[in-house]
């Protein structure tokens, strides 16, 4: 395989965001291979535009004996930049949101995700090899047409949660006696933030007035839907409901290391990284049975079908008062961030590179 270059082409690349983190993590397993490997964006955090590159420059590196690996998330000008360029193409699918959830707050917005999986149903023969985060994932594409279609779990590399906690979260949040809630997520509608909160607000009104609510998560591009969650928060009269906005990896593992639980109302995540994250901290984690989440759990955790808040409060509250059922959830929460082992994700991801390299296309023996 020596020369040839492995590529990888997003249309964000943004400081904290889980499939950008993902594309660092396979840039390393690349380069530890022997391959040259950059990551190429069209737009690009300030916090991290030394880790990447404007997408325009990958044309310098591109020709038909090289690998270039797509990460589709939303319609945007580099897919279709991906779909012409002649290296030999491997596309990672992350899911896109539909357009439904973001409607009544960004049209905008809303209209370039319809875009994405308009798209994405025409994407079909471009790659080689196309690769979900997730079976949930994987299964969408096949029924979209695509014909070579594997899983790679996302990697996540929980080694940066363990850095030293943010000195002025720890300050602020680390006392009083309060019962800490958690949910970590960019803030948008389709993590239904608004259920959470609702959640909560009976929690705290009739089981325990000492708690408290993390909302960790960026609300950039959707203020509208910020605004109404804080006025929901108003109508409740819900009390130390703390919206966090984007946050720094310290700020993050502090407001990890101060919760008590994690509670996800999501009804449509592809993956969700958070999940896994706040069972490396060895946080009970609660979540609604929806899309990609019960494949995320697996075997721990606890899920729930229904959103009767007084119930989900009811069992926050169980979980929190029962020491012996709290212990037996994080001691599967602790087997189950065991599963997604770094090193046995990267050496598969190997596999189909290589497998694309000889021969253009990942054969039925690759597919998994």
């Amino acid at each position: 395989m020596k020369g040839i270059e492995v590529h990888q082409l997003l249309s964000n690349f943004d400081y904290g965001d889980a499939i950008s983190n993902e594309a660092l993590e396979l840039r390393e397993v690349l380069r530890s291979r022997g391959y040259a490997s950059n990551i190429y964006a069209k737009y690009i955090h300030p916090k991290v535009a030394s880790d990447c590159l404007n997408y325009g420059k990958h044309r310098k590196r591109s020709n038909a004996e090289n690998i270039a690996v797509f990460h589709h998330s939303i319609a945007s000008e580099v897919s279709e930049y991906f779909r012409a360029i002649p290296d030999k193409k491997i596309m990672i699918y992350h899911n896109i949101t539909p357009s439904r959830f973001f409607e009544p707050f960004d049209s905008g917005l809303a209209y370039l995700l319809k875009r994405g999986r308009d798209e994405l149903k025409g994407f079909s023969s471009v790659p080689a090899l196309a690769l979900g985060d997730s079976t949930y994932n994987a299964e969408e594409l096949k029924t979209l047409g695509y014909r070579n279609v594997a899983v790679l779990p996302l990697i996540i590399n929980t080694g940066y949660l363990d850095e030293e906690p943010d000195e002025a979260v720890m300050r602020k949040y680390g006392d009083g006696g309060f019962t800490n809630v958690i949910f970590v997520g960019r803030v948008a509608p389709n993590k239904k933030f608004e259920d959470i909160i609702k959640a909560f607000s009976f929690y705290q009104r009739f089981i325990n007035q000492s708690s408290r609510l993390f909302l960790v998560g960026s609300h950039k591009e959707t203020e509208r839907y910020y605004t109404a969650l804080f006025g929901l928060v108003e109508r409740l009269g819900a009390k130390n409901v703390v919206f966090t906005g984007h946050v720094t990896r310290r700020e993050l593992t502090a407001y990890y290391r101060l919760a008590h639980l994690f509670l996800c109302m999501s009804e449509h995540e592809g993956f969700c990284a958070p999940l896994i994250e706040a069972m490396h901290f060895r946080i009970p984690v609660l979540a609604y049975c929806s899309s990609a989440v019960p494949e995320t759990m697996g075997y721990a955790g606890v899920l729930f079908h229904e959103k009767r808040y007084e119930e989900v409060a009811e069992l926050m509250d169980a979980v929190l008062k029962d020491p012996a059922l709290k212990n037996r959830i994080i001691e599967a929460q602790t087997r189950r961030v065991g599963d997604f082992d770094r090193a046995k994700a990267g050496e598969r991801f190997i596999e189909y590179v290589e497998a694309v390299s000889k021969t253009g296309a990942a054969g039925s023996g690759c597919a998994r």
